[in-house]
């Protein structure tokens, strides 16, 4: 009898500790994936920098170090004047905007009690004072906004460095992972990996010019049709048109509650607008500028973002678009061409 409450307790240490194992793999799982994404963000800065860096050197012909340095240089002097032009106005039109919004939908809640079938809808949603802090909760909140924004600040440093290292020794990265292949296959290996660059640029290029125009044709036509915090309002846009499918449509929902604040024609002009402009961006500008980069099927990104959304977060959602531009290259090189022997796939 005793032999066997020893044999249960050890299976049962052995089954507890097999139990507390996968725990912390998954875990671990979940923190890695997060680090590999910010490795990812650092990727595409890298890119982005390879990029101004190769389009300096053409026309100075100063060496790579050095335009990598310019290019360090340019950037960061882009974004901090960017931030120091609009930052101020920006600043005080967020506060106003958390302000007006509430008030918003408050406007909206009432339109909607007029309708019948709106009725239930409006009974499963709380109020929107509700979703305001209250006082014995705002040192909790503010905790959490506190931590958040260091966890942000410090993702933007890991992103910043890393993409630093990989644009300044590029060759030496590529080198290394093509030291992992079989030596018959290092030349088709740097093949596959100067498609990827390629693909991600162009991809990282049309992105980039894409978030101006939005944000730039937002901000007119908002102030052609009067509406307050014009410029906080297109800098959402611009920022959330790096997210494709999504980005547009939560960019969206502010502009429109403000314009209902105006009037329901107002709001519904808002639509439009944002509609256009999404449609423009869509299909003619992001379209020309990306001729080159692999062209995205709408469902693969959209189950991709979902995907990464759930399993990532934030940051998955943002980088579904560029990590699926790196899978279809890969399916395609590798298995397309290489394995099953398709010839007409690049």
């Amino acid at each position: 009898m005793k032999s066997e409450l020893v044999e249960f307790a050890r299976r049962a240490v052995v089954a507890g500790s097999v139990v507390i194992l996968l725990i912390v793999l998954v875990l671990g799982a979940g923190y890695a994936i997060e680090v590999l994404m910010l490795v990812f963000a650092g990727l595409l800065f890298a890119t982005l920098l390879l990029a101004v860096s190769e389009f300096v050197n053409r026309h100075t012909g100063i060496g790579d170090k050095f335009s990598i340095a310019i290019a360090v240089l340019l950037v960061a002097g882009i974004v901090i004047g960017s931030g120091f032009i609009l930052a101020p106005q920006v600043a005080e039109q967020s506060d106003e905007l958390r302000k007006t919004l509430p008030q918003s939908l408050d406007k909206l809640t009432a339109q909607l009690k007029q309708y019948d079938s709106a009725t239930w809808m409006l009974e499963k949603v709380p109020e929107p004072r509700e979703l305001m802090p209250r006082r014995e909760n705002l040192l909790a909140q503010l905790t959490g906004v506190f931590s958040t924004a260091l966890s942000v600040v410090g993702a933007i440093v890991v992103v910043f460095f890393v993409g630093i290292y990989f644009a300044a020794q590029p060759r030496m990265y590529t080198n290394g992972l093509t030291h992992l292949i079989p030596i018959d296959k290092h030349d088709r290996a740097r093949e596959v990996m100067g498609k990827i660059g390629a693909s991600l640029r162009w991809w990282l290029m049309g992105k980039l010019v894409a978030m101006v125009f939005v944000g730039v044709l937002v901000w007119l036509m908002l102030m052609m049709l009067g509406l307050p915090f014009a410029l906080t309002l297109a800098v959402i846009a611009a920022v959330l048109t790096f997210i494709p499918n999504f980005g547009p449509i939560i960019s969206a929902i502010p502009a429109v509650l403000i314009a209902l604040m105006d009037s329901p024609m107002t709001a519904v002009w808002v639509i439009v607008l944002f509609v256009t402009i999404q449609a423009l961006e869509s299909y003619i500008l992001t379209p020309l500028i990306q001729q080159s980069a692999l062209s995205l099927p709408a469902a693969l990104t959209i189950s991709a973002q979902l995907l990464l959304g759930v399993f990532v977060g934030g940051i998955g959602l943002a980088l579904a678009s560029p990590l699926t531009v790196v899978v279809l290259v890969l399916v395609r090189s590798l298995y397309v061409r290489d394995l099953l022997g398709d010839p007409s796939v690049e």
